[in-house]
């Protein structure tokens, strides 16, 4: 059995933007641009002469169609993105073919969410009401018990670790495997810890890097200026340093972020027994 060699996921996925920095960021940027146009297009067809001091128009049934689509056809380009990105990582036949696997990553990503949600509710309920019923019978209200608390950490990482098995099923659904939640369930056999302790590496790792790009170009920005710019000029110089640092930190988190799971999974493939058939085997 294949177990997940977890530093060498991890490396080649952080460097997998630079790697991978053409053709996919320019396809983020566009992308980007595209979502950023649908998210506010429906507010420009609402915004009209009934538009009364600034308020938005009074959301009817065809306005909230409006919206439901324009947030949609808006999340599907995001998804476009995390799609090709598995494709061109994993070396794909036909990396740029997006309709179908585009379709299946969507309604694999709305399953498992929906998977999670319930998972959460219940295994908060359940908490809640054995912490309530325990803290009832202490006899000193005032006494902290910290059962409850250990029980809800307890229950995160056991989720995330379900969650770092099951989430396999998108890069599989992107390049197009058969039975994707089956097949990721299949393949993570036995790896369990070692995809937790990818997962919190790779948390740890982005919000260091996210954090030293934010202070990087904010201490540069202010370092930069000329004392006797106006602060109008000023706040539009870091304005514009903020915005360039936004889409690249975005284009750089987003594009780890599918390449950790497309790496994953690939490497994990050989523990799939059952022989899932594929119309995109990755290299």
């Amino acid at each position: 059995m294949v177990k997940l060699p977890v530093f060498d996921v991890l490396g080649q996925a952080f460097t997998a933007p630079f790697r991978f920095a053409w053709p996919l960021l320019p396809f983020f940027i566009v992308a980007g641009i595209l979502v950023l146009g649908l998210v506010f297009m429906p507010f420009l067809f609402l915004a009209g002469p009934e538009t009364v001091g600034g308020a938005a128009a009074s959301l009817s049934l065809q306005n909230v169609i409006l919206i439901s689509a324009a947030f949609l056809a808006a999340y599907l380009v995001f998804t476009s993105v995390a799609v090709a990105t598995h494709r061109v990582a994993a070396g794909a036949e036909h990396p740029w073919r997006l309709l179908r696997p585009v379709v299946r990553y969507f309604f694999i990503a709305l399953l498992l969410t929906l998977i999670g949600l319930v998972f959460f509710a219940a295994g908060f309920a359940i908490i809640a009401l054995v912490s309530g019923a325990q803290m009832s019978l202490e006899a000193d209200a005032s006494s902290i018990n910290p059962t409850g608390a250990i029980a809800m950490v307890l229950f995160v990482l056991f989720a995330v670790a379900i969650g770092a098995r099951l989430f396999l099923a998108l890069p599989a659904a992107a390049l197009q495997k058969k039975n994707v939640m089956s097949l990721a369930w299949r393949v993570s056999q036995g790896s369990t810890l070692r995809l937790l302790g990818a997962w919190v590496l790779y948390f740890i790792l982005m919000v260091a890097i996210n954090a030293a790009a934010f202070l990087v170009v904010g201490g540069t920005n202010v370092l930069m200026q000329n004392p006797e710019m106006t602060p109008g000029g000023m706040l539009g110089a870091m304005g514009a340093g903020w915005l360039i640092v936004n889409v690249v930190v975005n284009y750089y988190v987003t594009v780890a972020g599918a390449a950790f799971l497309t790496y994953s999974l690939i490497a994990l493939l050989p523990n799939d027994t059952a022989g899932s058939p594929t119309s995109d085997a990755p290299a």
